[in-house]
């Protein structure tokens, strides 16, 4: 009796250890390079800004010398308008010609980032935002996440997941930048 006792809560121990072990943890490398790339928001991206890929009168692109895990391509973007430039961090994450397989991983980046703490200075700051379902007769879909009470030099961060039709290909795209809010856009994130 005694030994079958133990047997069995050895197994109950090993059993939760090993299921433990298969669980699917939060992705912790994106989310870690995720909130590099917000720290170098407020200083346009400087500390991850490499060389020159592309120039023109409007904008110049930029390498990322940080390329988050999966991501196929990273880029910076600095925009020349109005009295100071403003810089976008972007990377495309998947591409794929099956919707479904597109659409997952959409919703799978957006899930990684929503509640995802932010920090800045001493202080962090929850990203919130709403889900907006992909829909194939529909060729871009996007999902807006923003900090919620901000301080002032992170006010205007936005971080969108977009899935787009690119012919032949779905693509989705991970970017941070800066936008002002807009009149007839919401007062506040919805959750």
């Amino acid at each position: 009796m005694k030994c079958s006792r133990m047997s069995a809560f050895l197994f109950l121990f090993v059993f939760n250890y090993a299921s433990a072990q298969l669980k699917l943890p939060i992705n912790n490398s994106l989310r870690n390079d995720f909130q590099r790339i917000v720290t170098e928001y407020p200083i346009h991206f400087e500390g991850i800004r490499g060389s020159v890929i592309n120039q023109n009168p409007q904008t110049i692109e930029y390498t990322s010398e940080l390329k988050l895990e999966d991501a196929m391509e990273c880029s910076i973007i600095k925009y020349s308008s109005g009295s100071k430039p403003i810089y976008s961090w972007q990377g495309v994450m998947f591409i794929s010609e099956d919707f479904e397989a597109a659409s997952k991983k959409y919703r799978w980046l957006f899930n990684q980032l929503k509640g995802l703490n932010i920090f800045y200075v001493k202080d962090q700051y929850t990203l919130r935002g709403s889900f907006e379902e992909a829909d194939e007769s529909r060729k871009f879909t996007n999902s807006i996440l923003e900090p919620v009470f901000p301080p002032e030099p992170l006010k205007k961060l936005k971080v969108e997941v977009a899935l787009r039709f690119e012919f032949p290909e779905w693509r989705v795209n991970l970017l941070v930048y800066e936008k002002e809010r807009e009149d007839e856009e919401r007062g506040e994130t919805e959750e």
